[in-house]
């Protein structure tokens, strides 16, 4: 059979360009340890966009299995929006509970208002739990920005965070003296901090800045956590500065290239 040339070629009509645009727009690229990547995702690498959970979650497992630690524990976009928002004490509990032997636990956190709209929200930031410190870090390239949010999630999941339960601390509190309650249940609890974080220069990098700051909290749990050195903390203004919204989206780009190979 002879190859058809260009003037074999039936055009397309302008409805049937669309629907062939739309049909690969929402094809998969990648599938990776549950993570599915559409070229809809990879289009929002490719420009100024602000980036979907799809890509984080991707790049947290892309962490997770770079860098294995028994120590830290990468919670979803999708369940951390969920801890923030649900009103159901006993499915909440269920889902920190397995947080409890980690010494490091990162949430993200979106300032979506409507939670019946899951792609919703204009920034995120990251919550990070330090067992040895028993703090909760909130990390937010945008200042105070996302400050309510990342609060209303520490308040959902600083309760279960503790490596005892929730009833054997009500036992003990019913011991103290009504006057030192309140000073007990303050000092029962994790703390919440806001750490000094690099500033984007727009607001639409925000996501970049939550994957860098991720990678090096990773690398610090793996690194120094490990040796039991006495740094609580990782140096995030160390590591993590503007370039990354010139070089990260490129890089994440040639990361999901080199997977698909």
């Amino acid at each position: 059979m002879a190859a058809k040339t260009h003037a074999d070629i039936a055009p397309f009509k302008d409805e049937e360009v669309f629907f062939f645009f739309l049909v690969n727009y929402d094809e998969e690229v990648l599938i990776y340890d549950s993570v599915v990547l559409r070229r809809s995702d990879l289009a929002l690498l490719e420009g100024p966009f602000y980036l979907n959970d799809h890509i984080l979650q991707f790049f947290f497992s892309y962490l997770s299995l770079l860098h294995p630690s028994e120590d830290i524990h990468f919670v979803t976009p999708s369940i951390s929006y969920w801890l923030a928002n649900s009103k159901d004490f006993e499915s909440l509990k269920a889902f920190v509970e397995p947080l409890k032997p980690f010494k490091v636990v990162i949430f993200t956190v979106n300032n979506n208002d409507d939670i019946s709209k899951t792609d919703g929200g204009t920034h995120w930031s990251l919550l990070v739990y330090y067992k040895d410190a028993n703090t909760y870090m909130h990390y937010d390239s945008i200042r105070c920005l996302n400050g309510r949010y990342a609060m209303k999630l520490y308040e959902a999941v600083k309760g279960h965070g503790s490596s005892r339960d929730t009833d054997s601390r009500l036992e003990d509190l019913d011991r103290i003296q009504n006057k030192k309650r309140r000073f007990a249940m303050s000092a029962m609890y994790p703390c919440f901090r806001e750490y000094s974080t690099p500033q984007q220069n727009n607001y639409y990098d925000c996501g970049l800045y939550v994957m860098a700051i991720a990678r090096v909290i990773c690398c610090w749990c793996v690194n120094t956590l490990k040796k039991n050195d006495e740094i609580l903390f990782p140096d995030i203004l160390k590591n993590v500065d503007n370039s990354v919204e010139s070089t990260m989206r490129i890089e994440l780009l040639n990361i999901i290239k080199y997977l698909r190979t």
